[in-house]
C-alpha cells in the first residue's frame, strides 16, 4: 500500500505544479470491531511512513483523517415514497 500511495502523491504533484496534497481522509470500510486497532495501527503507519519519504523534501506532513465503518450496524433507515410507503433511502444518503 505505501508504494502505491507515494506513486498516487506524485502523479497527483505533477499534475498541481509540484503541489503536494496538505489533507487526507482515507475510508476504511468493512472493519469489524476486532479489527479496528488492527487498522489504525498498521494501515496509518503505512501511510505515515509513505509520508515521510515523500514530504522530507517539503517539510511539513499533511493532516490525516481517518474514518472507519463498522460492519455491523443495527440502525435500519427509511424515508416515505409519494404513496406514503417506506422504502430505503436513496444510494447516497447521509444521516447525521
Amino acid at each position: 500500500m505505501k508504494d502505491s500511495l507515494k506513486k498516487a502523491i506524485e502523479v497527483f504533484a505533477h499534475h498541481h505544479n509540484r503541489n503536494f496534497p496538505t489533507n487526507f481522509i482515507i475510508f476504511r470500510d468493512g472493519v469489524g470491531d476486532a479489527q479496528r486497532d488492527q487498522v489504525i495501527r498498521k494501515e496509518l503507519s503505512q501511510f505515515r511512513e509513505a509520508f515521510a519519504e515523500v514530504y522530507n523534501k517539503v517539510g511539513q506532513q499533511p493532516k490525516v483523517t481517518l474514518v472507519v465503518v463498522n460492519k455491523r450496524i443495527t440502525q435500519r433507515f427509511f424515508v416515505k415514497d409519494d404513496r406514503g410507503n417506506l422504502i430505503n433511502p436513496p444510494s447516497g444518503c447521509i444521516v447525521d
